[in-house]
């Protein structure tokens, strides 16, 4: 399965918000980012930020959902 990048995000918390908004869509995707996760801070701003992904046939729901919502972040 090839994975497609949607969207580039500061900190963890906005992927995963993100995340959660394709998982009610039925869409699977994954949190890629430097932090720690669950045991880090999750609110704090990476410098290189968590990057959302999702499997490429996905890939174009995927980004008008997030962007409908996430386009300012």
């Amino acid at each position: 399965m090839s994975l497609v990048k949607v969207k580039n995000f500061p900190g963890r918390i906005f992927a995963e918000q993100a995340q959660q908004l394709l998982e009610r869509e039925g869409i699977p995707s994954v949190v890629k980012s430097p932090d720690a996760g669950v045991f880090g801070s999750t609110g704090t701003i990476l410098p290189q930020g968590a990057d959302l992904y999702v499997p490429e046939e996905f890939a174009e729901k995927a980004r008008a959902l997030v962007l409908a919502l996430f386009d300012g972040i």
